[in-house]
């Protein structure tokens, strides 16, 4: 049900035929069979952060790139069964499936945030037996590919909750250890990420904005990104102007450029402001969404580029 849309969405964004072709070839033959069983209001199904409606798929356009995008949350037949009830695993089957088809992929940086960011066979037996995971989202890491004329770019994108719940550790302190690991062998990361931590921790125990998120390029380790996402609860231009300077410290002329283009496009669209909670899980299949949602902002760690 996905194809029209998505063949829409190739040709609008100037993909050529043949392009066109791969990329609908490929998701038909490589991708749906990672999507688990078709959504409907009565199965029984793995709910996916990926939407409001726990679909394990999203499309989206990359506008200034006139990029074509996907990202899904790979599921196989273990997935929620007691061999896999946090789907850590199904991942792997999905790389494995991809690698073949892309020059390039190179799994360094994923495999080693995968390691200490989702749980392992040891967490999953405590957080069964101690029964700590109950209604909240249990989503652990999706993959999404940049389509780029008949090749893609592969992406990898992880959710460090169900760590910290096994753990005991803040999703804040997992997720900055371990890319503070990453930079022993990779120095040139050092920096960056010093910056963005002295600016996370600037915000105090109280703050409303806290990591989220991670990701990373499936490439070569010497070009790959890392992103760091971070919630903000508080929904208001303030919070907005902080995100985007890291609180005073990015003054430079691009980046007060930008902010100017944020101010504009926030009074353009007049969002409410005020402190939002991240709503209930999911919505019901059909169910109209009536909801206003968080901020979030997201920070690359450029090699050699504070």
């Amino acid at each position: 049900s996905m194809a029209p849309m998505f063949a829409e969405m190739l040709k609008v964004a100037g993909y050529d035929i043949h392009s066109r072709y791969k990329a609908l070839g490929l998701y038909q033959k490589f991708i749906i069979p990672f999507l688990g069983v078709y959504p409907t209001k009565t199965n029984d199904r793995w709910l996916s952060i990926l939407t409001r409606y726990g679909t394990p798929f999203e499309l989206s356009l990359n506008c200034t790139h006139s990029v074509v995008r996907y990202t899904f949350e790979p599921i196989n037949a273990a997935t929620g069964s007691l061999k896999d009830p946090f789907n850590t695993h199904a991942i792997w089957d999905a790389l494995d499936t991809l690698i073949p088809l892309q020059k390039g992929i190179d799994l360094e940086f994923f495999a080693h945030l995968k390691r200490d960011l989702t749980v392992n066979d040891q967490d999953t037996a405590y957080l069964l037996e101690k029964k700590k995971v109950g209604g909240q989202i249990r989503t652990q890491n999706k993959l999404a590919l940049d389509l780029k004329g008949g090749e893609f770019v592969l992406k990898a994108y992880i959710y460090p909750a169900l760590k910290s719940l096994a753990t005991g550790k803040p999703v804040q302190e997992l997720m900055f250890d371990s890319v503070h690991r990453l930079s022993h062998q990779y120095p040139t990361l050092a920096a960056p990420l010093r910056k963005l931590e002295e600016y996370v921790h600037s915000r105090g125990t109280s703050s409303t904005a806290s990591p989220r998120l991670i990701s990373c390029d499936l490439c070569d380790p010497r070009q790959s990104r890392i992103k760091i996402y971070l919630l903000e609860l508080n929904v208001s231009l303030e919070s907005m102007e902080d995100l985007w300077t890291l609180g005073g410290r990015r003054n430079d002329t691009q980046t007060l450029a930008g902010l100017e283009m944020i101010r504009e496009l926030w009074d353009l669209i007049n969002l409410p402001t005020g402190i939002l909670s991240y709503p209930e899980p999911y919505l019901k299949l059909g169910e109209v969404p009536n909801e206003q949602l968080p901020l979030m902002a997201n920070y690359t760690l450029h090699h050699d580029d504070p």
